[in-house]
């Protein structure tokens, strides 16, 4: 059964689009969004019609349905590291993410795509680590 969208948790000003006869409208949130406006809603950010292919099957601004697995921090992983590596490893972090997100991203305050996990775990791989430990949390949601 296909989950139903809550209008409240759907990112403020998120553009939607209004093109139902869209070969992808069932897996686009664009269009899933538009399907699950309250009737009390006055005003829409929706994507411009006239920007919109017709009828193809490739679409700038589609964005899947699919949940994605997004990590939440990695301190355990920093912890189980012995002190020189781990600040070797937290060095190559800041400049990758730069100073202030590095530590937004390290306590699980932003949360970390797939790509980014990816790039973690191949700065660590550079510095030693072939087993790292998980991340400290995942969580599954749109990648709106």
């Amino acid at each position: 059964m296909e989950e139903k969208l809550d209008f409240s948790k759907i990112p403020f000003e998120y553009p939607m689009c209004l093109n139902q006869q869209c070969p992808k409208a069932s897996t686009c949130l664009r269009q899933l969004t538009a399907q699950s406006i309250p009737e009390d809603t006055n005003y829409l950010v929706i994507v411009n019609p006239k920007k919109l292919p017709v009828q193809q099957e490739t679409c700038l601004y589609y964005r899947s349905n699919v949940k994605i697995r997004f990590a939440k921090g990695f301190i355990g992983i920093l912890e189980s590291l012995p002190h020189k590596q781990m600040q070797v490893v937290i060095a190559r972090l800041i400049i990758f993410f730069d100073r202030r997100t590095y530590y937004r991203v390290r306590k699980g305050e932003r949360l970390l795509s797939p790509s980014e996990q990816k790039s973690i775990l191949n700065i660590l791989r550079s510095c030693g680590i072939a087993q790292p430990q998980d991340f400290d949390a995942y969580i599954e949601i749109y990648d709106w």
